[in-house]
């Protein structure tokens, strides 16, 4: 196994251990969440950079964290968090990170192993990558949603999360990066990563006050 499929495994298995953020409303409140999160964007603006500690940058740097001098793909992770926190309910908000991290980590794996059909929106994805980002996303959501949601029944956590799963799937497929500017905030914020908790978080909550 070559050492760049390698690194983009190392890459995916943090992304994908982010999901179990999940599971936080069974031990943290509003507040407590927004605590942890300002302290993870601390670490990423001022601790986890090439010239303070370089090792741990180094460890989860991709190449265009170099020239930015920030680890994107983390700041990326945060600034989606702390949004969904503040802006959802607390299981919504859980369910949109275990969106991101187990459908697109799964999206992207299974897209490059066994990818054969490209996606029409974006030509570098493929549709069984979309397919895998549904199955696992609605897969571990509905999972951790049977945990922490208010809901009365099986049937309606199931509505909840295939919407969300549906959701991000759909909004993966854009080309983001064919849009993106050279500042930092555009790089962190047009970026699928950031669109897919925030948008299908909405859509779950849509639905929920609909119940």
């Amino acid at each position: 196994m070559s050492g760049e499929i390698m690194e983009e495994l190392k890459r995916k298995a943090l992304h994908i251990s982010m999901g179990f953020w999940m599971f936080y409303p069974l031990i943290l409140d509003r507040v407590p969440a927004l605590m942890v999160v300002a302290t993870m964007l601390f670490l990423a603006l001022f601790i986890l950079r090439p010239h303070v500690w370089k090792k741990a940058f180094d460890a989860i740097a991709r190449p265009e964290d170099y020239g930015y001098r920030y680890l994107i793909g983390p700041l990326i992770y945060i600034c989606a968090i702390g949004i969904c926190v503040i802006f959802y309910p607390l299981f919504i908000s859980a369910a949109s990170i275990g969106v991101m991290a187990f459908g697109d980590g799964f999206a992207t794996l299974v897209g490059k192993k066994w990818g054969k059909v490209k996606n029409p929106i974006d030509r570098n994805k493929t549709l069984e990558g979309s397919i895998a980002f549904f199955f696992f996303a609605f897969l571990a959501i509905t999972f951790s949603m049977h945990f922490t949601a208010p809901v009365d029944s099986f049937s309606k956590i199931i509505m909840i999360t295939s919407i969300g799963a549906f959701t991000g799937a759909i909004i993966e497929m854009f080309p983001f990066e064919e849009h993106r500017g050279k500042s930092i905030l555009q790089r962190i914020f047009i970026d699928d990563n950031f669109f897919v908790p925030i948008l299908s978080g909405l859509a779950m909550f849509a639905f929920y006050l609909t119940l």
